[in-house]
């Protein structure tokens, strides 16, 4: 059986057992906007589509972007599916039939994505050696965010357990193991925008080749100290001293390593913030922008359920803070949730004040 799809400017097939992922769609409307400011930066683009499936992303790419795609996919059936494709949309590209690995490492490419079905892991070390640009999903959020420890540890070296800022945590591990394995190479990633929705993460980086720039990346690398007591959370870096017990008496839980450092460029989001036309994903652009750049966020409704209370607007608690004198925002995870640099005492007299 074989479905068509429209998506975008394209017109696909899908073979029956080809993984085509209709969720996924927001995600690739999103990459458009991202693809066409990196376009009109980088004038040419060589793409490649690592684990293309039906070529959805690739084609979109070529046609809305102006990218010059290339695809693989290892499966034999893909590859012949892939090729349909282009020629359903009058396009000719080359098409892999490889290991995406071994076809990272052997060829150079502009810009690599990497979307598996599933974990991203075992591709990211062949990814982060050549290009310029580097565009990762992962859908394994249970190993990313705690849920599934021990899976965390082997795939991601790094400890986590489920926080209520959970998607936060998963977003800035990915991160962290991306600047890890390009530090290997002596290049440095600079975020371009980042987020989590659904079942599902996706980040967009720069790369800088700089030995220098890599010690400096690693000074937004460390830890987060949690207290599942008392809701506490601090951000600490590597190498520096931190007190194991929280003020509550309890023992903070250490969770990382991870990213501590900016989860988009402000310069970039403004500029795309602009060329989107998706009313989703301009709404996603908006929540990106006016995010202030703090780790890790609240949940408001975690907060008063803590607080045996129901929760005040969302909207009230930011500007309470404000009026204070911190800094507040609503962010790019949830509608509950919000970023602010304000102690957690601070927050629950904020919180309670709003309700009497």
């Amino acid at each position: 059986m074989t479905m068509r799809i429209s998506e975008g400017m394209a017109v696909i097939e899908v073979e029956e057992g080809i993984f085509y992922n209709p969720r996924m769609k927001f995600c690739r409307d999103f990459d458009m906007t991202i693809f066409r400011e990196i376009k009109e930066k980088e004038k040419e683009v060589r793409y490649l589509d690592a684990l293309a499936a039906t070529g959805i992303r690739g084609i979109r790419a070529f046609l809305e972007a102006g990218f010059s795609s290339v695809f693989n996919d290892s499966d034999k059936k893909a590859v012949k599916n892939i090729q349909k494709n282009l020629e359903l949309n009058g396009l000719e590209a080359e098409v892999f039939n490889m290991d995406a690995n071994i076809l990272m490492r052997e060829m150079s490419f502009f810009h690599i994505d990497i979307d598996p079905f599933g974990s991203p892991a075992e591709f990211i070390d062949s990814a982060v050696i050549r290009p310029k640009y580097l565009s990762v999903t992962a859908t394994d959020t249970a190993a990313l965010c705690g849920s599934a420890t021990n899976s965390g540890l082997r795939k991601y070296s790094a400890y986590a357990l489920k926080t209520e800022y959970y998607p936060e945590v998963g977003l800035r591990v990915l991160l962290g193991r991306i600047l890890s394995e390009a530090g290997k190479y002596d290049k440095t990633p600079e975020v371009l925008v980042s987020f989590a929705k659904e079942h599902f993460y996706r980040v967009h980086i720069r790369f800088k080749r700089s030995p220098r720039a890599v010690r400096e990346a690693y000074k937004k690398y460390g830890f987060l100290l949690h207290c599942f007591n008392c809701l506490r959370r601090y951000a600490v870096l590597i190498g520096e001293e931190f007190e194991i017990n929280c003020e509550c008496g309890k023992k903070f839980t250490l969770i990382g390593p991870l990213w501590l450092g900016e989860l988009h460029s402000q310069e970039f989001v403004e500029r795309i913030a602009e060329d989107s036309f998706e009313l989703e994903v301009k709404r996603m652009l908006e929540r990106i922008r006016e995010e202030r750049e703090f780790a890790f966020f609240y949940d408001l409704h975690f907060l008063t359920k803590k607080l045996r209370m129901s929760p005040p607007p969302l909207d009230g608690v930011i500007e309470s803070l404000k009026e204070i004198g911190f800094f507040a925002s609503k962010t790019r995870f949830s509608g509950t949730s919000f970023k602010t640099n304000a102690p957690l005492e601070e927050i629950f007299k904020v919180i309670e004040k709003l309700k009497e």
